[in-house]
């Protein structure tokens, strides 16, 4: 019982850590696709006394990935709606051409501020809208959530760290004694510290495991019952084959890091 309380003081902890890792692959996944799917959705109103082209605009500003004009003769209906067709004649002389300017990547309002700055002073160009305060709530959002979310796992990560250490200086202190005899022999750390790298070994295995079938869970039961449209629509998003190496990789550093601090620290207190 003693045994398996030590290994579960060690692995959940760990476990803690991979979680945390997991939830910043998917969070950045997550982000990634939505921005994606903003900035296919989101589109620069042009209004513009000439014709405009994607080569032109992307002269000016390499973020600029298309342009698509628009129906001025639906425009001019909509205007001229209940009128006689000679007010459509006259308003379709007059009215300016209209056009959607799509963006390479999602960019933050100053970058829009920008664009929309070198827009209006080109030549013919008549104005230029952002709907920069809709964009900035939705680009404020997503910085706020992701910075609050790095200071979590960034506590969690350091704390469970901790945690981890703690309980390899209760391994190195059970195997002392193994320890002290192959040190009189004249072993090197590493050697030493053997026993403690196969137990924390074996337990970054099991406890990469465990995350991998939480998140298995999640993405194949979860996700299909959930309310969250947008979690149900992307499932894929949950859980990539690449993740278990990356937890696998990280588990593997942290034991690494956990038994090195401990047997330094050990090898500098002084004989009594």
């Amino acid at each position: 019982m003693k045994s398996i309380k030590e290994h579960l003081m060690f692995m959940l902890p760990l476990m803690a850590m991979l979680i945390g890792i997991e939830f910043i692959l998917i969070f950045n996944r997550v982000t990634t696709n939505y921005e994606e799917k903003l900035k296919n959705d989101y589109a620069i109103l042009v209004v513009s006394k000439r014709q405009l082209t994607t080569p032109m605009l992307r002269a000016i500003n390499d973020k600029i990935d298309s342009v698509e004009p628009m129906d001025r003769e639906s425009i001019a209906k909509e205007v001229t709606t209940g009128m006689q067709d000679s007010a459509m004649v006259a308003i379709m002389k007059d009215l300016p051409y209209f056009f959607r300017v799509h963006l390479t990547s999602y960019l933050s309002l100053d970058e829009l501020k920008e664009i929309k700055r070198q827009l209006s002073s080109v030549d013919g160009i008549l104005n230029v809208e952002i709907f920069g305060e809709n964009y900035h709530a939705k680009h404020t959002m997503f910085k706020l959530v992701k910075i609050i979310l790095n200071v979590f796992i960034v506590m969690l990560f350091i704390v469970s760290l901790l945690l981890v250490i703690k309980q390899m200086e209760v391994w190195q202190l059970a195997h002392k004694e193994r320890m002290a005899i192959m040190e009189i022999f004249g072993a090197p750390m590493m050697l030493r510290s053997g026993i403690l790298f196969k137990i924390a070994f074996i337990d970054a295995i099991i406890a990469t495991l465990l995350n991998v079938f939480i998140f298995i869970y999640i993405k194949s039961s979860w996700a299909s019952t959930t309310d969250i449209t947008y979690i149900k629509e992307n499932q894929d998003l949950l859980l990539n084959f690449s993740d278990f190496l990356v937890l696998f990789v990280t588990a593997l550093v942290i034991v690494a890091v956990s038994v090195f601090s401990v047997a330094i620290r050990s090898s500098e207190v002084p004989e009594g």
